[in-house]
């Protein structure tokens, strides 16, 4: 019995892990995709395109990843929430 209880526990951890893990995944590139973006138009302002087409490109790789991707639902969410987020820090920078 207490053999089992112990699989059980190390399951229980296992996918516990695993699921923190792929959570952080969607997140993290989330922001990042939002990030470069919001730095790619901040760059477009600045008249700096080259550069603004760098990242730009670099967030568009990010959001790719996600279009047939089973969380691309809350990778989007989360990357319109991060986005914005940036849009109006930009903003009350510029004040």
């Amino acid at each position: 019995m207490m053999h089992i209880r112990k699989n059980i526990a190390k399951l229980l951890l296992f996918v516990s892990i695993a699921f923190v893990i792929s959570c952080g995944g969607v997140n993290s590139d989330a922001k990042k995709a939002a990030s470069l973006a919001n730095k790619s138009i901040e760059k477009t302002n600045q008249l700096k395109l080259k550069e603004a087409e760098k990242l730009y490109k670099k967030s568009q790789k990010i959001i790719k990843k996600y279009e047939s991707h089973r969380k691309s639902e809350k990778f989007n969410k989360r990357y319109q929430e991060y986005r914005d987020k940036g849009k109006t820090n930009l903003q009350e920078q510029k004040r």
